[in-house]
């Protein structure tokens, strides 16, 4: 039998917020020039013991329902917590509540009966991810935004079925301590691309199978320079080029294992 999901049993950990202008380039969360915010957490979920729900539902499937109740309420939690951090200097005023219905406070509100999901009264774009107990949400001024997190590898086997000929090329020509970032870089810019297409169920597997290679191969080659070099923040961005108007601006938050797509 499933145990039913309590709110009060949820709480976030190791919170961080990002901020983004327009062309990916890392601004301060309380900036005019900023357009994207990121926050990025884990929840532990108490079950009437300092054990948590996230290891339980590891090793009991028939916790699954529970991890995706888990889930869905934390990052909307989170979601309230990154508007309070993005506005704090506004009038609004942060509520603590264990009540489900935490975007209604102060008078946010998601929209969420249809994709991509709206936040008003701002009409800000919103765009959710979590994998396992981590999870993070994301909010554009103007734009339709995908994000993805990956908190496991991915495997071979998912490459062979979903990565086009020309992604498992370049994969086969990487270095071994390379391979596993590469895999799921591409795999995090494809899910990303398909949240930020706003595409329709029906679509998914061929989301799936669109080519991000050029992506991938710029935002692992970045990443690969400066991993001789001591930082915390470990972000990149991409753009075309050839094409920055029309282009897509990536931006991969390594440490986080986290893709955005605007």
């Amino acid at each position: 039998m499933t145990a039913d999901f309590i709110a009060k049993n949820l709480s976030l950990t190791h919170t961080q917020y990002f901020g983004f202008d327009s062309q990916g380039h890392s601004s301060p969360l309380l900036s005019a020039t900023t357009d994207v915010a990121v926050a990025v957490s884990s929840f532990v979920y108490g079950i009437d013991s300092e054990v948590t729900a996230e290891v339980n539902i590891k090793t009991k499937p028939h916790n699954k329902p529970l991890l995706a109740q888990a889930q869905k309420y934390a990052v909307r939690k989170l979601l309230h917590q990154l508007i309070f951090e993005r506005m704090k200097d506004w009038v609004f005023t942060y509520i603590q509540t264990n009540g489900v219905n935490l975007l209604k406070t102060n008078g946010l509100r998601l929209l969420e009966n249809r994709y991509p999901y709206r936040l008003l009264p701002f009409n800000y774009y919103v765009c959710f991810t979590h994998s396992a107990n981590k999870i993070a949400c994301a909010i554009h001024s103007n734009k339709v935004i995908g994000i993805d997190l990956e908190a496991n590898p991915v495997s071979i086997k998912v490459a062979d079925r979903y990565y086009t000929p020309q992604e498992k090329h370049w994969l086969s020509q990487l270095d071994p301590d390379s391979l596993p970032q590469a895999l799921k870089l591409l795999w995090m810019l494809k899910e990303a691309s398909i949240k930020h297409s706003a595409a329709s169920s029906s679509h998914l597997l061929s989301g799936l199978k669109e080519d991000k290679l050029m992506a991938a191969q710029e935002l692992l080659s970045l990443s690969t320079k400066e991993r001789d070099i001591k930082s915390s923040e470990q972000i990149y961005y991409y753009q075309d080029s050839a094409a920055i108007k029309n282009s897509p601006t990536y931006v991969y938050i390594a440490a986080e294992s986290l893709v955005a797509i605007w």
